[in-house]
């Protein structure tokens, strides 16, 4: 065999051997862990429906035969009902909620007026103001506000509007940095 030919054959095997030790490496590993299934714990078995009352024929003589030669019995079912313990069902758990915060959760507005505190105001649904005393946009999700002339403020859609920028730094709003030149 010439060199080239080991070469060749080397350049084959070495990373084939290296996939496959990796390879054994990974499933020795997968199989020393707990998997999913070894983890489940069984179901508690199903409660047993409560069966049918079992009926029971009783023979029951006739005083009065209605041929002389042959006695007639005749088969009267009367219910025997065995008692069958019903299986308390499982109630889940109440959480405790104290009356007075039940009752402030039901008697609270959705939506306050004044998210950020006095002198600012929700924006309407398509982010417009809806007074025109609010003139000053805020971010809600960066706490960044746009005053009016400020960089980015006709493109802005606002979630908040505020009076004045004093107003939206005392919410802890900060303004927009100026651009970078």
């Amino acid at each position: 065999m010439t060199e080239k030919q080991t070469r060749r054959r080397r350049a084959v095997l070495v990373p084939l051997l290296a996939v496959g030790v990796a390879a054994w490496a990974v499933r020795s590993r997968l199989t020393e862990r707990r998997t999913l299934h070894d983890s489940w714990q069984a179901l508690p078995p199903r409660p047993v429906p409560a069966a049918e009352p079992v009926l029971a024929a009783a023979p029951v003589a006739v005083d009065e035969p209605a041929e002389p030669d042959a006695q007639l019995e005749l088969m009267v079912s009367e219910p025997v009902v065995e008692p069958v313990s019903e299986p308390e069902p499982v109630l889940a758990r109440a959480r405790a909620v104290p009356a007075a915060s039940a009752v402030a959760s039901v008697t609270a507005p959705a939506l306050p007026d004044t998210p950020f505190g006095p002198g600012s105001v929700r924006a309407s649904a398509d982010g417009s103001s809806p007074d025109a005393d609010h003139v000053v946009k805020g971010k809600s999700a960066t706490r960044v506000f746009y005053a009016p002339g400020s960089p980015y403020y006709a493109r802005t859609r606002a979630d908040v509007w505020f009076r004045t920028a004093d107003d939206a730094r005392a919410a802890g709003f900060t303004p927009r940095a100026p651009r970078r030149s």
